[in-house]
């Protein structure tokens, strides 16, 4: 699967403009498990919400956005899988996200899982603010650097799950159960100033970040220790791609 034309110059222009008319993003969904020091429940943009306010920009610049389900073969077999592709519809140039959708037997399971993949691609292709930043309760004011140490998931209380490593391409080089093999490899890509400024892999990893966020916030408060300090790593790195990219996906 290709994850991005060999010129992609055209398509991130027309997004980079397209942002300049984007509504304001509202936030009406509510999610009552995570609350804020305050209790007050999150707030996060719905796809709905997103929709609304880049659509019609999306249409003035010629950009289409196109959704599909398929599977792909990796070094861990085969895998079911989401791709978002935004196309400059003059140009033909296109760059696409991939997320592996997991093995959901439940039609109500998979459907969540599609919106909520859908949600977060465009999200990180757009480049648009992310539900988390906002958030009071994880934000500590410290904008320390990606660190390499702290072993989140030794303790055998914290949940394990499955942390996709993406190759240079944005295509899927495998997968592991271990948060802290997840992100020793995501530093060592990060201190590589390469690695930052390919589309497909920066989208790709910011997706896997957010959704590594969501799901170390939904965590009973039993995990709060080792999910507050994920949940640290993780927006750093964001924050760290965001500014070693100068923004340009």
């Amino acid at each position: 699967m290709k994850y991005q034309s060999d010129n992609t110059s055209h398509v991130l222009s027309a997004i980079d403009s397209a942002r300049q008319s984007f509504f304001t993003l509202e936030k009406s969904g509510v999610n009552n498990f995570f609350k804020n020091n305050k209790g007050v429940p999150h707030l996060y943009s719905t796809l709905g919400d997103i929709f609304d306010a880049t659509t019609e920009a999306l249409y003035e610049h010629k950009l289409s956005v196109n959704y599909q389900i398929g599977l792909e073969k990796t070094n861990d077999g085969v895998l079911n899988i989401l791709s978002t592709t935004i196309t400059h519809l003059p140009s033909g140039q296109f760059i696409t996200s991939v997320s592996n959708l997991g093995n959901h037997t439940k039609s109500q399971e998979l459907g969540s899982a599609i919106t909520y993949l859908r949600r977060y691609h465009i999200q990180a292709m757009l480049n648009l603010e992310a539900d988390f930043e906002d958030d009071g309760n994880l934000s500590s004011g410290n904008n320390t650097s990606a660190g390499k140490g702290n072993d989140i998931n030794k303790s055998d209380d914290m949940p394990t799950r499955k942390y996709t490593v993406y190759n240079k391409d944005g295509s899927v080089a495998s997968q592991v159960s271990s948060f802290n093999t997840y992100y020793k490899t995501l530093v060592g890509n990060l201190d590589s100033k390469m690695w930052v400024k390919e589309h497909s892999w920066t989208s790709q990893t910011i997706i896997q970040l957010q959704d590594i966020i969501e799901w170390a916030s939904n965590l009973d408060n039993k995990y709060k220790k080792g999910a507050d300090a994920m949940i640290k790593k993780a927006k750093t790195s964001i924050q760290k791609i965001k500014e070693e990219s100068n923004n340009e996906f």
